[in-house]
């Protein structure tokens, strides 16, 4: 499993107070395959798979035309049923209690009401990003977090880039581009101090056991 990075960005990227951190994946550039398996991803320790496994989150297939969520992820939709329309969100958006969710397990009904050129929908093959609820798989939560993604309809360019979480339940915003390349500019020198050796000359490094490996940056602040 790959790593996810605990970082306590807020002062970078959101209006903060005291006491959070926001959960970043990482980019990770995970393809959604064409046809009806797609891909299982676990968000909690970014595990994937060709098949359900234990803690799997979102399901999307067919390239983003379809996508089926477990009870414990539920992706914004417009409308509360569990069939409902996903709901693209944008920069600036705060995701939070207030956005529609279903309950259950779910599915993302018709393609062409969450594919197209609608104020709401996804552009089959760019970049959006789809608002998320969802609990932990130590059952913590309820958690509010955005995924930037790429729907298809069921053709190639189908991917989940990256994703991320506020820990408190507290509303989390989606970064505009240029607050994100200040988060990614702090992770290349996060990982640079990683590689340097310590005071005995010797370099350190940080392996995962049970769940990923988790890097802590500073941690002062709590998304309004």
């Amino acid at each position: 499993m790959k790593q996810l990075l605990i970082i306590a960005i807020c002062p970078l990227l959101f209006a903060c107070s005291a006491d959070a951190a926001v959960i970043y994946s990482g980019i990770r550039n995970i393809a959604i395959p064409t046809g009806f398996d797609g891909v299982y991803l676990n968000i909690d320790d970014g595990s994937t798979g060709t098949s359900p496994m234990a803690g799997w989150d979102i399901n999307p297939f067919f390239g983003g035309a379809g996508v089926a969520n477990s009870s414990s992820f539920q992706p914004a939709r417009i409308g509360t049923a569990n069939d409902a329309p996903l709901h693209r969100v944008d920069w600036g958006d705060s995701i939070s209690g207030l956005m529609d969710f279903a309950s259950g397990f779910g599915g993302s009904g018709d393609p062409f009401a969450h594919i197209g050129v609608g104020p709401d929908q996804f552009e089959a093959g760019e970049e959006g990003y789809l608002g998320f609820r969802f609990f932990t798989d130590a059952s913590e939560g309820p958690y509010y977090g955005w995924m930037r993604v790429s729907f298809t309809n069921n053709t190639s360019g189908g991917m989940i880039f990256d994703w991320a979480y506020e820990n408190t339940g507290a509303p989390i915003a989606i970064p505009e581009p240029s607050r994100a390349l200040l988060l990614l500019l702090g992770l290349v020198a996060a990982g640079n101090r990683r590689r340097r050796p310590d005071a005995e000359g010797v370099g350190r490094t940080q392996r995962g056991s049970g769940r990923a490996a988790m890097r802590v940056m500073t941690s002062s602040a709590r998304c309004l």
